[in-house]
């Protein structure tokens, strides 16, 4: 099988592997599709590695794959089947897994990071950590289903938001995007985007915003049309997608009094929280890893109800030959996907 493997220095680089045998209860996929994360372009960039990770690398944690090999022990799967990978592998004994945090486990172990990811013609996984799909839904589709539309969806959840609540995404990548389109399905009474970039106004209004700010207009500015535009009372939530000391503030100021601010950007950033200021006003503070199995399976599912259009955040798909294009080139509003069986 070919495998694109990333050490820094020497990048991307494809050599031809043997796969290994399985354990009892493990299948072997062949990947038709994997994202491009933001977390593998941290790695990429020199930004961050995870906890645990060495070089070299297979990364690729947002899988859709067949099930091509199952191990001895594995009974609720056969070969043929259409699945997606949920990426993390928790121990299921810590604290967090006994109090139903599976997503924060200490022991966790991310496809991709902590043993070989889909950027490979095949990948290996637990049984357990499959989750079905129908033809309903692309591979290509299905793929960036796993993380960029799970872990808001876990977030949103978390915060509370549901039907008639109002939120406010910032940022308009790929998570923030589909923020944008979880948002529309729960329907929230009022979506607004903050955006960076010169095409996040015109995609955040594409992906539902009925509010869209720039924060090129400066951190005061914005905040002053943002509450203007959530009315005096502010968001109930504010998604950060982002998470930068500005968009922090930007957040906390844009959010009503007792709402949540929940943070899912990873970026190495510090913030300094007026404590007095928040205190007084009740604001909870998130901030949210990952997702469960089940928001994965609640995803898929709103995707098969056409609620969520995963193809409208496809910037654009690569060869494994062609995966440095997926770092080198400009960002981009949206997921590339990597095909691995593409030549």
């Amino acid at each position: 099988m070919r495998t694109a493997f990333f050490e820094p220095g020497k990048g991307f680089y494809i050599k031809e592997e043997q796969g290994r045998g399985l354990d009892p209860n493990e299948v072997r996929l062949k990947v038709e599709a994997c994202g491009v994360c933001g977390s593998d372009r941290q790695v990429v960039h020199g930004e961050s590695l995870p906890y645990g990770a060495h070089f070299p690398l297979v990364m690729g944690h947002e899988i859709a794959g067949t099930v091509s090999e199952i191990g001895e022990a594995v009974g609720d799967w056969k070969i043929g089947d259409d699945v997606i990978v949920h990426p993390f592998n928790n121990c299921g004994s810590c604290s967090a897994c006994l109090n139903g945090l599976s997503n924060l486990c200490s022991r966790q172990r991310c496809v991709g990071f902590h043993q070989p990811g889909g950027y490979s013609e095949e990948v290996v996984v637990l049984d357990r950590q499959l989750v079905q799909r129908t033809k309903k839904v692309h591979p290509v589709e299905a793929a960036i289903l796993t993380d960029a539309y799970a872990t808001p969806f876990h977030a949103l959840q978390d915060a509370g938001v549901t039907s008639g609540s109002t939120l406010l995404v910032i940022g308009t990548g790929g998570l923030g995007l589909a923020s944008l389109q979880l948002a529309k399905a729960l329907e929230v009474s009022l979506l607004g985007s903050v955006t960076r970039r010169e095409e996040g106004m015109a995609m955040a209004s594409k992906f539902g915003a009925q509010a869209a700010f720039s924060m090129k207009e400066g951190l005061r500015a914005v905040s002053r049309n943002i509450r203007r535009s959530g009315g005096s009372r502010g968001f109930d939530c504010v998604l950060d997608t982002v998470g930068t000391d500005d968009t922090l503030k930007l957040a906390l100021d844009s959010v009503r009094i007792g709402g949540t601010v929940s943070v899912i950007g990873m970026s190495e950033a510090s913030a300094v929280i007026p404590i007095a200021k928040q205190v007084r006003r009740g604001i909870t503070i998130k901030f949210s890893y990952g997702s469960i199995i089940q928001d994965l399976k609640r995803v898929v599912a709103l995707t098969e109800e056409g609620k969520l259009k995963p193809k409208e955040l496809i910037a654009g798909t690569l060869a494994l030959t062609q995966i440095d294009s997926a770092f080198s080139e400009t960002r981009s509003s949206g997921r590339w996907v990597v095909l691995p069986q593409s030549t």
